[in-house]
């Protein structure tokens, strides 16, 4: 339930013929009736800020998770050079396909705008 009537500002520039200050009464509105007031554009602006903020949120998840694989390429394959480096590039080209998945996927989105 949303308060009602419960902030009380004191306005010191105005006053009466007793020099009190006036009180001015505030409503304070409910999240939802401050989303009736948004447009098109805010609804836009608010979805791109939430897939912006998903999107950041899981940048350190899938960071740590290819350091994860990189660091089991080398733990696996310490002593055969070799299948070291095949692993490593196994993670290099899992982190470079799926860059590329991404761009593509966004250009081709975005490109029929």
């Amino acid at each position: 339930m949303a308060p009602q009537n419960v902030l009380q500002m004191v306005d010191t520039n105005i006053a009466d013929e007793k020099d009190e200050p006036k009180k001015k009464v505030v409503k304070t509105l409910s999240f939802f009736k401050l989303m009736s007031y948004a447009d098109v554009i805010d609804w836009i602006l608010m979805g791109l800020g939430g897939l912006g903020s998903v999107v950041h949120g899981m940048a350190f998840p899938v960071g740590y998770l290819l350091l994860g694989k990189a660091l089991n390429a080398f733990g696996n394959n310490i002593n055969d050079i070799d299948a070291m480096v095949n692993a490593l590039k196994k993670v290099g080209i899992t982190c470079i396909y799926k860059r590329k998945e991404s761009i593509s996927y966004l250009a081709r989105k975005y490109s029929r705008v």
